[in-house]
């Protein structure tokens, strides 16, 4: 199973998108909103039916007690009916973020149990919060799950705009993937097409790979991130037949990286995340 990190350098989209690889994916999966500017999908998705009790703002005190593995489980609620997608609830102000900047080293372990028991993993990271020219904000955004990632997605739209504004955060990415992560080559674009360019294009621009491309469906992103039904099946419509074939794509890049990594003799699930 993989891990996979969604990030932009504005906000376009990162939302919608990883909940349509979550609820669109062939197998279980963990979406984990780790955004601290707050976190959207309980009152949007979730219509407020989960209350501030649980989320991962109730982890920092957790970790602290030496309670977190214990009561991990506990704040992860259900995407969808079945109870195959789940949620770990992101902050609900944007204040309490710098409260767990001691605690993504013990959110990250439990992700990667998560994993290990059959779980894609996606984390909703939100906008990319940089501390300098060549790295991240490590108080106040998940850095490390970014870092240990399997695939890191910078999410753009195909306008002027967003990949003007992905430019400088492309390098940033790289910069600090390389030096205090598991490298650059963990980074790609996820590209939502709303605009005049084709994935192809920004790819060569922003010298990445197109690991994804999302088709610019605004009813469906509306449904997935606010709550509320469609006129037909959720499954058929486009978004969540791309998301589909996205999942396949990433699955597939996430692989060719471990094997990478992996050393010689040693197998696939063995390879460590710095």
């Amino acid at each position: 199973m993989t891990v996979t990190a969604l990030v932009s350098a504005k906000g376009v989209g990162v939302t919608a998108s990883a909940l349509a690889l979550a609820l669109s994916a062939p197998s279980r999966t963990l979406l984990v909103e780790a955004d601290p500017s707050g976190g959207t999908i309980r009152n949007g998705r979730l219509q407020g039916e989960v209350t501030a009790a649980v989320g991962l703002h109730r982890l920092a005190a957790a970790h602290r007690s030496g309670t977190l593995a214990e009561v991990f489980e506990r704040h992860l609620v259900p995407l969808d009916a079945a109870g195959d997608r789940l949620l770990l609830p992101g902050v609900t102000d944007p204040a309490q973020a710098a409260s767990l900047a001691g605690t993504w080293e013990a959110v990250h372990a439990l992700v990667r149990v998560m994993e290990q028991d059959g779980y894609d993993v996606l984390v909703d990271a939100g906008r990319v919060v940089v501390e300098s020219a060549t790295g991240l904000n490590e108080s106040l955004s998940p850095a490390v799950l970014l870092r240990r990632a399997d695939v890191v997605l910078l999410v753009v739209r195909a306008t002027a705009a967003s990949v003007a504004a992905a430019a400088p955060v492309v390098k940033v990415l790289r910069e600090d993937l390389d030096r205090r992560g598991a490298g650059a080559g963990a980074l790609g674009l996820l590209v939502i097409e709303h605009g005049p360019y084709r994935p192809s294009e920004i790819g060569v621009h922003l010298g990445l790979p197109i690991l994804a491309a999302l088709p610019d469906d605004p009813s469906t992103a509306q449904v997935l991130t606010e709550g509320g039904s469609l006129r037909g099946r959720l499954s058929l419509a486009p978004l969540m037949r791309a998301g589909r074939s996205a999942h396949e794509q990433i699955t597939v890049a996430a692989t060719r990286r471990r094997l990478q990594l992996t050393p010689r003799g040693a197998q696939v699930g063995e390879v460590s995340h710095v």
